[in-house]
């Protein structure tokens, strides 16, 4: 799987052994990760650690970015567009997660870990953080009596222990007990903060006991649709399915594009998919029953019975339409100059009244995100929603309730308290350089009304 440059025979000197053996523990430590049962059924994600971590030992590190990977490892087009295409921000979050797994169940012994810092795609090999451990009094400690001096200061000792050996069996009792107190009284805190956290206000609103919880992602047929046709399709027409009658589809090569086909082909991005199964697993999501269903068999019933979870902007999810006019951000798209923008319906001092994507001079990507929470459809229940001006634009704003420092500062702002989440709808944009992870801020947000 791994092919080591070839080495001369004669022995190097000592200047030199020490980098070629670091270089050896690291490719050693890196054959033994991909052949782990950890990584067996993945070749993406085998593929994908292989590539950067051969990339650093080699000495190329700088060359790690987004669009190198996606094109060296996934097998884009050179012309791709990092921005759009997400999957390598994607497979890096469930590479992330698959090396975590394997040095904590796989290997746990393991004196170096890979890990790979958010933020970029350079892989670092680090020692171990170990946890320092309380030491333990052991009462068959053995002692050597080799030297006649020590001998006879342990056999001297001896009377002492003795007269004095009920007195720490007592201590020790007593400081065991205090520090299960204290492990006791920290794990309440810690529970009772985290509890009181700002993104777990946020999903315990969501996931409530009261109400189902239905999550919707995008339908990416659909945005092919329009993408071809250049014009977006409205909520009754998805409904009713008329838009595949109303238009004359192209062909895909030799073959025409009928509406058999469109109608039968349901298909949506593997980040929302991701988003789904990370929303799903949150521990305020055992709670209740929590199911993703396709956007093409929703109905108006669902969303007022059930609590709903919305992705992707109104063009690949026409369900966002039903909360527009309860919205300051407006996610929109211009097929037919394929721009994604948001409309700032009541601009504040210092905002735009448009925020568009853009390619900078000097290569920068800008995509805006709106995350939204507000009351459901008629008042019924809440909705969340996950909307961008493209995929880039989506998974910042799926990003936001995630990152406790930026949530945390966002959740003040608005007045959010340990148990009550106000409705609200931020604006997000984020930035990608030379197709490096993307950073993001808040530009600016707005309190709903119940």
């Amino acid at each position: 799987m791994i092919k080591a440059n070839s080495i001369p025979s004669q022995d190097p000197s000592p200047a030199v052994q020490a980098p070629l053996r670091m270089v050896d523990e690291r490719m050693e430590l890196l054959q033994q990760v991909l052949s782990s049962r950890t990584f067996a059924k993945s070749v993406r994600l085998t593929r994908f650690l292989e590539f950067i971590c051969l990339r650093t030992i080699e000495g190329n590190s700088r060359e790690l970015n987004e669009q190198q990977i996606g094109i060296h490892v996934f097998a884009r087009s050179p012309a791709y567009s990092a921005s759009d295409d997400s999957i390598v921000r994607t497979q890096a979050r469930l590479l992330r997660q698959r090396l975590e797994e394997f040095f904590e169940h796989e290997c746990p012994a393991c004196p170096v870990v890979i890990s790979i810092p958010k933020g970029g795609y350079v892989p670092v090999f680090e020692p171990r953080s170990n946890t320092s451990k309380v030491p333990v009094y052991s009462g068959g400690a053995s002692t050597r009596t080799d030297d006649p001096q020590v001998s006879r200061s342990v056999l001297e000792s001896g009377d002492a222990d003795t007269r004095h050996g009920r007195r720490r069996k007592y201590g020790a009792i007593v400081a065991g007990a205090a520090v299960v107190l204290l492990g006791l009284l920290g794990a309440y805190f810690w529970f009772s903060n985290r509890s009181q956290g700002p993104s777990e206000a946020l999903w315990s609103s969501i996931f409530n006991s009261g109400r189902s919880v239905v999550i919707v992602p995008s339908d990416d047929a659909l945005v092919l649709f329009e993408e071809l046709t250049q014009r977006a399709v409205p909520l009754d027409e998805y409904l009713s399915g008329s838009y595949l009658e109303k238009s004359t589809l192209p062909h895909a090569g030799t073959a025409p594009l009928t509406s058999d086909w469109f109608a039968a082909h349901q298909y949506t991005s593997s980040a929302d998919l991701n988003l789904a199964m990370r929303l799903s697993r949150l521990p305020e999501a055992g709670k209740v029953k929590v199911e993703a269903r396709n956007a093409r068999v929703l109905r108006i019933d669902d969303l007022k019975s059930n609590n709903v979870i919305l992705i992707g902007g109104i063009g690949a999810n026409p369900w966002i339409g039903l909360f527009s006019d309860r919205l300051n951000f407006d996610v929109n798209y211009d097929w037919k100059s394929s721009e994604g923008y948001v409309l700032n319906k009541h601009p504040a001092k210092g905002e735009a009244s448009i925020y568009k994507d853009a390619i900078s001079a000097d290569g920068t990507r800008r995509s805006y995100g709106v995350l939204a929470y507000l009351p459901g459809i008629e008042d019924n229940g809440q909705a969340v929603l996950f909307e961008g001006t493209g995929m880039a634009g989506t998974e910042a704003a799926a990003d936001f309730p995630f990152n406790p420092i930026s949530f945390r500062s966002f959740a003040q702002q608005i007045g959010a308290t340990s148990g009550k989440m106000p409705y609200f709808e931020a604006l997000i944009e984020t930035t990608s350089i030379a197709g490096n992870a993307p950073e993001a801020r808040l530009v600016g947000y707005r309190l709903i009304k119940p």
